[in-house]
């Protein structure tokens, strides 16, 4: 006979650690997922019937309905556009730049977006649409 015989008393517990895994995979998905989207900004583009090919774009500029210009998500005046194409022109000889522009925009912002790539020497200059 024992006189001291401890008890080997078991606790109640849920392993967490696949819930870890699972919560650890989805994060890691989110940021992975989140890099590849373009930039944010809602447009409306207009629609083609021809196919692309995905671009890598150096440089994203949007023009959205009201009018406003963004490099990348950075807001830009129109007035300075042609002065921000041309440093990127001297940092990015053969840069790709996408010009995405709402349907619903004026083509005025367009076309001058057109002449300034043209101007400040813009070699790579592409315009985005949607597929039907």
């Amino acid at each position: 006979m024992k006189p001291f015989a401890r008890k080997k008393t078991e606790t109640a517990g849920v392993d967490i650690t696949p819930l870890l895994d699972v919560v650890f995979q989805l994060l890691l998905f989110f940021i992975l997922t989140s890099a590849l989207v373009q930039p944010g900004i809602e447009l409306d583009l207009p629609e083609s019937d021809q196919t692309s090919e995905a671009l890598e774009a150096d440089l994203v500029i949007s023009v959205d309905r009201d009018g406003r210009v963004f490099f990348n998500d950075r807001v830009v005046s129109i007035e300075k556009i042609e002065t921000s194409l041309r440093s990127f022109a001297a940092q990015n000889s053969n840069g790709n730049v996408l010009v995405r522009v709402d349907g619903a925009a004026s083509y005025r912002n367009f076309f001058t977006i057109l002449d300034a790539s043209r101007n400040a020497g813009v070699k790579n200059l592409h315009l985005a649409y949607e597929e039907k």
